[in-house]
């Protein structure tokens, strides 16, 4: 019986040998609980590194010191001769105080570092492209997105390389993407750069490439987020501007003589649910609230929505006018008159390959007459006009195909900024008299005299002995 056992348990750890190609292998595995693994196995102090530079291993932390006001902190971690051109690197940064720091990948051979740097500013994930130039080394963005994905602390920074291909993520959310071909390969190392302080998590390098993609579904139960997740760049054509804030777990909207509240999120649409749950409050009877579909910007837009007095329509731009319809599905204001307030679940949805739009009310089909709409739709939200204050609360849309999920108040889907940042090439010395200029221009580079520089985005400084940080 044992010897059965034992070819059974040897038959099986053949097949996961078999299967292990197909699994992903870890490169590098750090979670810096133990001192002599991290700072004597995986990361080794580089010969640019200021004499200053200090590292500390505690309880799942390696905090990285770099006081010198002149030169850059750097440990690295070399792969050997196998260096992966296919790879996924997470790290968690707990924590960045003064300049540039983080996880610089692909880094190339040679005291002076370069290849790219995953960090933060803020809210803000970057990625920078870090070359050794005639004048030093210079850090230059070369993608960046404002993340609501972030934490105030502890994010998972995540890049994943395929050839000339990027994906970014924050806290395992798509974040975007970008195509460079300068740095193929190489090893990997925590840079900070002068007076500067970065804690550190766990660190991971697999061989996998992670895929990316658009995520296409939201949901918000107004619990405590501050709308933080939601564009408010559509605003009343006349009249006071509009309350809208998040109080007792809702959203409330409260509107004006001739003003209107809009909120949205970015989201591209094709077929779709969406659902909420509104409730009117006090005000008017005859005032529209409900969902609204945004294209490109407040041109194009489309509202399905219920008023106070039961009834219910449709308007998209262009339209002149609306036409009400009773519905006794629709609950609105109606329950004012025995002093209560009544919540209505408003449901939109449009299915695969139909151009036409299905409006529901607590399960009642609402019978629509709309018309094509000519647009793409690119984000959608909820609306209230004209004096009187409405409630909404669990929204939720998601886009009826397999992708990455926003959900529980967490996430919320942005519209990329673009990837680049233009960078001033005037450098400064410390008392801010501008010393020289530089071109975009490869090979071109000016010389300048020794001493300490930055520029006017405060990411420059020079060094003696030729070794010089910019940017």
């Amino acid at each position: 019986m044992n010897r059965l056992n034992r070819c059974l348990s040897g038959a099986f750890a053949a097949l996961l040998i078999a299967a292990a190609p197909a699994l992903c292998a870890n490169l590098l595995l750090d979670d810096f609980t133990d001192p002599v693994a991290s700072l004597i196995d995986n990361w080794i102090k580089s010969n640019v590194s200021s004499d200053v530079t200090t590292a500390t291993v505690n309880g799942g932390s390696l905090a990285i010191d770099n006081p010198s006001g002149q030169y850059l902190g750097e440990y690295i971690h070399s792969f050997g001769a196998n260096k992966p051109a296919t790879f996924t690197l997470s790290y968690i940064l707990k924590s960045i105080q003064g300049n540039l720091a983080g996880a610089l990948f692909c880094r190339q051979p040679g005291d002076n570092p370069s290849g790219y740097l995953l960090t933060t500013e803020g809210e803000t994930v970057f990625v920078y492209k870090v070359a050794v130039g005639n004048s030093g080394i210079r850090a230059e963005p070369i993608f960046y997105k404002n993340s609501f994905d972030m934490k105030p602390t502890d994010n998972e920074l995540t890049v994943s390389k395929n050839g000339s291909s990027f994906n970014v993520f924050v806290n395992g959310e798509f974040q975007g993407s970008f195509t460079d071909a300068s740095y193929n390969t190489g090893d990997l190392s925590l840079l900070l750069f002068n007076n500067t302080k970065i804690v550190l998590g766990k660190l991971q390098v697999t061989d996998e490439f992670k895929s990316g993609g658009a995520r296409t579904s939201f949901s918000d139960n107004f619990n405590g987020n501050n709308l933080k997740y939601w564009r408010q760049d559509i605003t009343s054509a006349s009249g006071p501007k509009p309350s809208v804030n998040e109080s007792d777990g809702k959203l409330k909207m409260v509107t004006g003589a001739d003003a209107a509240a809009y909120i949205y999120v970015d989201i591209n649409l094709t077929d779709f649910d969406a659902k909420v749950e509104a409730t009117h409050l006090s005000g008017k009877l005859d005032s529209p609230y409900g969902l609204l579909l945004v294209g490109n910007g407040s041109s194009q837009m489309v509202k399905f929505f219920i008023l106070g007095n039961g009834s219910y329509a449709t308007w998209k731009s262009g339209d002149a006018r609306y036409n009400p319809v009773s519905n006794t599905k629709i609950r609105g204001g109606r329950g004012h008159q025995l002093g209560i307030e009544l919540t209505d679940t408003i449901t939109l949805r449009k299915k695969k390959d139909s151009p036409n739009y299905e409006f529901l009310v607590n399960g009642e089909p609402l019978a629509i007459d709309l018309g094509p709409v000519n647009f793409p739709i690119k984000g959608i939200g909820l609306f209230s006009e004209s004096e009187m204050t409405v409630a909404f609360d669990n929204f939720n849309v998601k886009q009826n195909t397999t992708v990455s999920i926003i959900k529980d108040n967490k996430k919320q889907i942005s519209r990329n900024p673009s990837s680049l940042v233009t960078r001033s090439h005037a450098f400064y010395d410390m008392r801010g008299r501008q010393r020289y200029t530089t071109t975009s221009t490869q090979g071109r580079v000016q010389t300048k005299a020794a001493g300490i520089y930055v520029n006017k985005n405060g990411r420059d400084v020079a060094t003696r002995k030729s070794r010089v940080a910019n940017e």
